[in-house]
């Protein structure tokens, strides 16, 4: 039986800003540049793709953010 896992990403003005609700910036969040050391979602889309993820949806929110759905099934 095939197994799907589920990751949802948080963007902001081409920015990920979490992903499955952890903090992708290398600087801790709310410090300075917090936002600005969070990958850059078209990188982050690359990297996930080269992982085995698939968008399978999106719900943009308010202006310049957005909410990204993935998944990627194991097995038979």
């Amino acid at each position: 039986m095939k197994r799907f896992e589920y990751l949802v990403v948080y963007a902001e003005n081409d920015r990920v800003l979490t992903a499955n609700g952890h903090w992708q910036g290398e600087v801790e969040r709310g410090g300075d540049g917090d936002i600005e050391s969070c990958p850059q979602l078209f990188e982050y889309l690359a990297e996930a793709g080269a992982q085995g993820w698939d968008l399978v949806a999106l719900d943009p929110e308010e202006r310049g953010t957005v909410r990204l759905y993935f998944k990627r099934g194991h097995g038979v």
